[in-house]
């Protein structure tokens, strides 16, 4: 194993001392056998050596100089006793639910990160919290997808990329002192969580009786542990992060008595044998013993309200604009011949790469009059309706290397002059999608919209807003612009062919924590332009209902929707 040297996470200096230095000769079995990462291994290796900053305290081991070392080892881990310790697990997940629960009356998003298998994560679900994990392992992402039902992502929170403010509670528990930079990792927390959030975090306590009296066979010195704390660096580590401890909580491990036992191997063999054979008598050792060792430091957390914090995260919005990104516009056409020159000529082609056309069996001349327009055009050879249409346009945009795809619609209801405004949110990297609302500053009824559908829009939009726990002014809007990402991470091709499409997929995209900004457009209605007959219309807003429906469903765990996932 390559290592390196490990400078202070805390202070960034590199004043330090070895305090411990291990040595990984003698092994009574194979090296690769217990160089592999186990939640529930009690016999692990311990690290080359371990460090103490003389400036301000933090304990900290020496690093494999190859980072993906660590990220491998969690990747692979399967770890089958972890899951036989579920029924202990699971309680001592309530109780901690409760706890947040006494700050937290109102139950909205939490994160679990680092969430294995998904215990505390479904305990959280059956309370009524919107829940989402993170976590590495396939072994165990796959469990909580697949036997739970839970919304789990394989991937680090740094690639996750959640939107700011997002989480009302974040969880992360086991895991600060695993991370190659804890620092990093705690200053993106406090981004992605609420003002008024709660973080709840635990780590080893290194200044523990228990660490003291135990050394190096102390369960918290690990290999796979790359920072020790005490409280008092703990607690430096979240203020420098923009945190404050609100409590310090017990952290209580509920296991059964022959996983207590097992424990015992590794301290004494005498002792093992003696508990190992009482355990055995009368299912005894299938009994759950409730301790606290004081050698773990959890906490609830919140965000300290510094001027620093608050003038760095106004200042972190303002970020410029990203490198040139290919943009590419879709029109999704049907029976256009009339429009849809005009709606051509009015995008700006000093922001557009390329426009495609996809064109659903017109029965008129649009197909004629797109090919005369010199617009790459695509005909589908049966009418297959709307979203249809749009699955069709985004394929073929990112088949064509588009990193923004604009959908305007060609029958000149909106204004493709305004399409730089539409797209810069997404360029500056401020928003993964950008949706032209007719609502905002009285848009729709400006430009003619009927009172009767301006009104319905606004009911269905309210309705879908309380059911998402979202804030958009509208759903329904035609004009919209997607980052290349979003299209390639959510499954649109699972979407309906109708209209509803377009509700699907900021269902979808809300699900899978992609930000959505809005900007204010007006609309054109006109005799020419298309409109949505009546009885469509109905069954349109009972498609939205039922895709709501499906939302909660999915997201409680009810039942599981493939286009969600």
């Amino acid at each position: 194993m390559e290592t390196k040297k490990v400078e202070c996470n805390l202070c960034g200096l590199s004043n330090y001392e070895v305090i411990y230095r291990g040595d990984i000769r003698g092994i009574d079995r194979p090296v690769e056998s217990r160089d592999k990462y186990f939640i529930s291994e009690a016999d692990v290796l311990k690290p080359r050596r371990i460090f103490r900053c003389n400036s301000c305290g933090l304990i900290f081991a020496e690093q494999d100089r190859n980072l993906k070392y660590y990220a491998d080892r969690y990747a692979e881990m399967v770890d089958k006793e972890y899951v036989e310790e579920e029924k202990g697990r699971r309680q001592a997940n309530i109780k901690i639910l409760k706890r947040i629960g006494r700050y937290k009356k109102i139950k909205g998003r939490l994160l679990d990160i680092g969430c294995a298998n998904g215990f505390l994560l479904d305990e959280a679900r059956r309370m009524g919290w919107e829940v989402c994990g993170v976590e590495i392992s396939k072994w165990a992402v796959s469990y909580a997808r697949e036997k739970l039902n839970l919304n789990v992502m394989r991937r680090s929170l740094k690639k996750t990329a959640f939107p700011d403010g997002f989480f009302d509670v974040i969880v992360m528990m086991d895991v600060l002192e695993h991370l190659t930079d804890p620092k990093y990792t705690l200053i993106e927390i406090r981004r992605i969580l609420k003002n008024d959030g709660i973080l709840y975090i635990s780590t080893p306590d290194i200044s523990s009786t228990m660490s003291k009296i135990l050394k190096a066979k102390w369960w918290g010195i690990n290999k796979f542990h790359l920072f020790y704390f005490s409280k008092n660096t703990f607690g430096k580590m979240l203020d420098a992060c923009g945190f404050k401890i609100k409590k310090y909580s017990p952290h209580i491990r509920i296991f059964s008595v022959k996983y207590w036992v097992k424990r015992l191997k590794v301290h004494s063999y005498a002792l093992y044998r003696i508990f190992d054979f009482i355990s055995r008598i009368d299912g005894i050792g299938n009994m759950r013993l409730k301790i606290n060792f004081h050698d773990q430091i959890e906490a609830l957390a919140v965000k300290a309200r510094k001027l620093d914090y608050l003038a760095s995260s106004i200042a972190a919005k303002k970020k410029p604009p990203k490198k040139k990104m290919k943009v590419l516009v879709v029109l999704p056409a049907y029976n256009a011949e009339k429009t849809l020159e005009r709606t051509v000529g009015d995008i700006p082609k000093d922001v557009v790469d390329k426009v495609i056309l996809v064109d659903d069996k017109s029965a008129d001349r649009t197909v004629e009059i797109a090919r005369g327009l010199g617009l790459e055009t695509v005909v589908h050879k049966k009418n297959m309706g709307y979203g249809a249409n749009q699955k069709t346009c985004y394929k073929k945009a990112l088949a064509e290397g588009a990193d923004v795809v604009v959908m305007v619609h060609p029958d000149y209801q909106y204004d493709p002059t305004i399409i730089p405004r539409l797209i810069e949110p997404i360029q500056r990297g401020r928003a993964d999608a950008v949706f032209g609302s007719r609502i905002m500053k009285g848009g729709a009824l400006d430009g003619g919209m009927p009172i009767w559908k301006h009104n319905v829009n606004i009911l269905l939009t309210a309705f879908e807003n309380v059911i998402l726990g979202n804030y958009l002014t509208e759903y329904h809007s035609g004009f919209r612009a997607y980052s290349a990402d979003l299209l390639r991470t959510v499954n649109f091709e699972l979407n309906s062919n109708n209209f509803v499409f377009d509700t699907e997929i900021i269902v979808q995209s809300l699900m899978h924590h992609f930000k959505i900004e809005e900007v204010s457009i007006q609309t054109r209605y006109f005799d020419e332009a298309s409109k949505i007959k009546f009885l469509a219309g109905i069954l349109y807003g009972l498609s939205i209902v039922w895709t709501m429906c499906k939302y909660i469903m999915h997201s409680r765990g009810i039942y599981r929707f493939k286009q969600f996932e």
